[in-house]
C-alpha cells in the first residue's frame, strides 16, 4: 500500500490549494503603465489569458521532448508576462530556466524549475481569469444597466 503523502498528484493538488489562497499576481504595475485606464488593463488581461496558457503548454511540451532550445525561447517569451503581471514567485525561476537551457548549464535544476513555473503560472492564470470577470463586471455592468 502506498503512502498517501508520497503521491505526487496529491502533493501537486495540495500545492495548488495553498496557492489558491495567496494572490500570485498584481495588476498595479500594469495599471500604472497604462495610466489607470481600466479598459486598457482589461484588454491586456484578455491578451495575457489568450497567449500565456498556450506558451506555458508549449514550454512543457518542449521540455518533455527534451528540446531545451525551445524551452529557452518560450521562457524568454513568458518572462515579459511574468514581469508585467508581477508573478513575483517565479520571476527568478523563469530567468534561471531561460539561462540554464540557453547555456546548457545546471541542467539538473531544469525539471524542478519547469514544474514550479508550470504550477505557479497555471494557478496565477486561474486567478487572472477571476480578475478578468471582476474587471468586466466593473467596466460593463453600468452599460448594461442603462
Amino acid at each position: 500500500m502506498s503512502n498517501w503523502n508520497t503521491n505526487p498528484y496529491l502533493n501537486k493538488i495540495k500545492k495548488l490549494q495553498s496557492m489558491e489562497s495567496k494572490k500570485l499576481f498584481d495588476l498595479a504595475n500594469l495599471e500604472e503603465m497604462l495610466g489607470g485606464d481600466k479598459e486598457a488593463v482589461f484588454q491586456m488581461v484578455k491578451i495575457f489569458l489568450q497567449a500565456t496558457p498556450e506558451s506555458l503548454s508549449e514550454l512543457v511540451k518542449n521540455y518533455e521532448k527534451n528540446d531545451m532550445n525551445g524551452v529557452s525561447k518560450l521562457a524568454h517569451k513568458l518572462k515579459s508576462s511574468v514581469d508585467i503581471f508581477c508573478v513575483d514567485d517565479i520571476k527568478a525561476d523563469i530567468r534561471k530556466l531561460e539561462n540554464n537551457t540557453r547555456e546548457q548549464i545546471n541542467m539538473d535544476e531544469v525539471p524542478g524549475l519547469v514544474e514550479r513555473i508550470d504550477s505557479i503560472l497555471s494557478a496565477a492564470i486561474e486567478q487572472v481569469k477571476e480578475e478578468k470577470v471582476r474587471l468586466g463586471d466593473m467596466l460593463y455592468k453600468n452599460e448594461s444597466a442603462g
